[in-house]
């Protein structure tokens, strides 16, 4: 059983495109083990075998959703958090697998995606780009590349070990995915509208304000706030708004 408040149905696994049976039937088990039960596959379950080694989990396997690609794996998703061992200007880094199971606390209520790349070569850029955070286990720099199935169970064992006190009650929820979407599109086009951007930027403005909204977990009070300091913002600068609506929902 569970030993906190977090709600397993709410925590995805995604697998892209695994190729190797074992690692698949391995993380059924360990997603069993730990009490965790939503499983999604990126192309196709590798073999039949993996039943095998998912011994007292094969429901779990049975029960995988498989998507074409890793976009339609994470359109209904609230947060998506990609795993990397690579590390650069280029890949930052959020969090590591403690903080990354504190982040999911403070927002038991939203639906998670916690993504794997492939054995071979992870994840491409396109597909990094499709999670807002990103989550590095550290490891031996000379042979940073942890098995998949591992890393499944790391991330899986920092989500189950935590204490009930450190899950979120608070009544004042962090607005769901639909909602930080809208709000960085409504960002993007008063600062595209208002003239904010120079011929050439050293900045990806479109990632920053993805990477900051999913940080900030804001509430629908703050989306609120935002969007109306956005819309003076414009006011100032072009001497009309962008109509904003106050659209909390039920």
């Amino acid at each position: 059983m569970q030993n906190n408040r977090l709600d397993p149905t709410l925590i995805h696994f995604i697998l892209v495109e695994p190729i190797y049976e074992g690692n698949v039937g391995a993380i059924a088990r360990i997603m069993n083990n730990f009490g965790f039960v939503n499983l999604r596959i990126v192309g196709s379950i590798p073999s039949k075998n993996d039943f095998y080694l998912a011994m007292h989990s094969e429901h779990i396997l049975s029960d995988a959703q498989v998507f074409e690609d890793l976009a339609s794996a994470v359109a209904d998703l609230d947060r998506v958090i990609a795993f990397s061992r690579r590390l650069g200007k280029l890949k930052p880094i959020d969090l590591d697998p403690p903080a990354m199971a504190s982040y999911i606390a403070d927002i038991p209520h939203l639906k998670i995606g916690l993504v794997f790349g492939r054995e071979t070569f992870g994840l491409t850029d396109e597909e990094a780009g499709l999670s807002a955070l990103r989550c590095h286990i550290p490891a031996n720099p000379t042979f940073p590349s942890i098995n998949l199935a591992q890393a499944v169970a790391i991330a899986a064992w920092e989500l189950y070990r935590l204490p009930i006190d450190k899950i979120s009650e608070s009544t004042d929820m962090a607005a769901k995915g639909a909602e930080l979407v809208k709000l960085h599109d409504y960002m993007l086009e008063v600062m595209t509208s208002s003239g904010f951007f120079r011929d050439h930027e050293s900045t990806n403005w479109d990632v920053f304000l993805t990477r900051l909204l999913a940080t900030m977990n804001p509430t629908q009070e703050t989306i609120w706030r935002l969007r109306q300091m956005f819309n003076r913002w414009h006011v100032l600068v072009t001497g009309k708004g962008i109509g904003y609506e106050r659209d909390f929902q039920e």
